[in-house]
C-alpha cells in the first residue's frame, strides 16, 4: 500500500513537470516590424511572439532603449530608438528570459525641411538655392519629382543647384539621410530669347540699324556704356527734352528689314514675359512706353506703360497679357515682330527725362 502511494505521487510529479514544461514560453519571435529606419525618438512598433519576462531591448547591444512593460504584450511592443544611438546600420535584440531574437533597423538623421528657394523659375544651366535645414549626406535634388539636379554647393541649412534640362513646372524635392522634404511652391523652367544686350547679342542686336525718332541720341551714339555706370558693357540711353507741343519725347524700335521675322516665341500669352533692366538716372516720374508689333495680325500697337523711379539699375518684367491694342484686344505672342520704346511726359515734367535700358529679352516659361 505504501509503495502503491509513492509510484502515485511519482507519477502525479511528472504530470506536473510535464504541464509546466508545456506552458513555458519560448523564445520570442518576429513577424514583422515598422519603419525600417528613423532618427532617435522614433517610435518602433513590433509584432510576433513570446514577448514575456521582457529583460531588454538593445541597438548594437550596447545601447539600451527605454521601454515601459505596460506599453507591451506578448505579441507586440513599442518603443522609441535611443537618443544616442549610432547613425547609421544597427542589429536591434530583443531579449527575454527565454531566448532573444533582432532585427536590423537604420538609424539617420533628422528628416530635412525646405524652407524657401529662388528665383522661382530658370533656364536650364541655372544656378538657384534652397534654404531648410538638415540637409545631411547623403544628399540628392529632384526637379518635379524624378529629374536630378547638380549640386554647387551644400551646407546643412543651404544648397545651391543647377537647372537640368527637361524640367518643366513642379516642386522641387530634396531628399537627405533622414528622408525628404518638397519645395512649398513650384518651380519653373524658363527659355530667354535675347533681344538685344546692346553688347553685340541678340535676335536684333544690330542697334544702328534700329530706327530713332524725336530723341537727343541717334543710332551712332545711343549705345554707351556711361552715366549711369553700367551692370555690364554697354546699355540703350533713351533721353529727350520737353517739348510743350507733344508728349512724345521719342524713342526707338527694333529693326524691321526682310532679314527679320517673328521673334520665336512659343509659349503662350499667360506665359510669356518681357524682362530689362533699366535706370532712370536720377529722373523721377519717368514714363515709358513698351509697344509690340505683330506680323499678320493687329495693325495697332499692343502698349504697356511702366513708371520709372528709385535709384540705381532695377529689374523689370511685365507679363505679355497686360499688353492691349486700342480696342483692348491682346497680342498672339507666336506673331510678335517689332518693339517699340517710348519716352512719354505724361506728368508735363519741365525737366530732361532719360531711360537706360539693358539686357532686353523675352522670358518664356515653359
Amino acid at each position: 500500500m505504501k509503495e502503491r502511494t509513492i509510484i502515485s505521487q511519482l507519477v502525479l510529479g511528472a504530470i506536473c513537470l510535464l504541464a509546466i514544461g508545456c506552458n513555458t514560453p519560448d523564445a520570442p519571435s518576429i513577424t514583422t516590424y515598422s519603419p525600417e529606419s528613423g532618427p532617435a525618438e522614433t517610435l518602433i512598433t513590433v509584432e510576433g511572439t513570446d514577448f514575456v519576462d521582457l529583460q531588454a531591448i538593445d541597438f548594437n547591444e550596447e545601447i539600451a532603449a527605454d521601454f515601459n512593460p505596460s506599453f507591451g504584450k506578448e505579441t507586440a511592443l513599442l518603443f522609441r530608438v535611443p537618443a544616442d544611438a549610432i547613425v547609421g546600420d544597427n542589429m536591434v535584440s530583443i531579449v527575454t528570459d527565454h531566448g532573444e531574437t533582432s532585427f536590423p533597423f537604420k538609424v539617420t538623421l533628422d528628416a530635412p525641411s525646405v524652407f524657401d528657394f529662388g528665383p522661382k523659375s530658370a533656364n536650364v544651366g541655372a544656378e538657384i538655392w534652397i534654404t531648410g535645414k538638415n540637409f545631411f549626406e547623403p544628399l540628392e535634388v529632384l526637379f518635379f519629382d524624378s529629374i536630378p539636379g547638380n549640386i554647387l554647393y551644400a551646407q546643412e541649412d543651404s544648397l545651391v543647384v543647377e537647372v537640368p534640362p527637361n524640367v518643366q513646372r513642379g516642386r522641387i524635392k530634396v531628399k537627405a539621410n533622414g528622408g525628404f522634404s518638397i519645395t512649398p511652391e513650384l518651380f519653373f523652367s524658363t527659355e530667354e530669347i535675347l533681344i538685344n544686350d546692346f553688347d553685340g547679342n541678340g535676335i536684333r542686336s544690330e542697334t544702328e540699324n534700329w530706327i530713332f525718332f524725336g530723341v537727343d541720341e541717334t543710332a551712332s551714339n545711343a549705345v554707351t556704356n556711361n552715366s549711369p555706370n553700367p551692370i555690364d558693357g554697354n546699355f540703350l540711353k533713351l533721353s529727350g527734352d520737353v517739348d510743350p507741343q507733344t508728349l512724345l519725347l521719342g524713342g526707338t524700335l527694333s529693326n524691321l528689314s526682310p532679314d527679320f521675322d517673328v521673334f520665336g516665341i512659343t509659349s503662350d500669352l499667360n506665359s510669356t514675359f518681357i524682362e530689362f533692366q533699366i535706370n532712370s538716372n536720377g529722373q523721377e516720374d519717368t514714363h515709358l512706353i513698351i509697344g509690340l508689333n505683330e506680323k499678320d495680325g493687329s495693325p495697332n500697337d499692343f502698349t504697356e506703360t511702366i513708371i520709372l523711379d528709385g535709384e540705381g539699375w532695377q529689374l523689370v518684367s511685365i507679363p505679355l497679357n497686360r499688353f492691349a491694342d486700342i480696342t483692348g484686344a491682346t497680342p498672339d505672342p507666336q506673331k510678335l515682330k517689332q518693339i517699340k520704346l517710348l519716352l512719354s511726359n505724361d506728368l508735363g515734367s519741365n525737366q530732361k527725362l532719360e531711360a537706360n535700358i539693358d539686357n532686353l529679352k523675352f522670358v518664356l516659361i515653359l
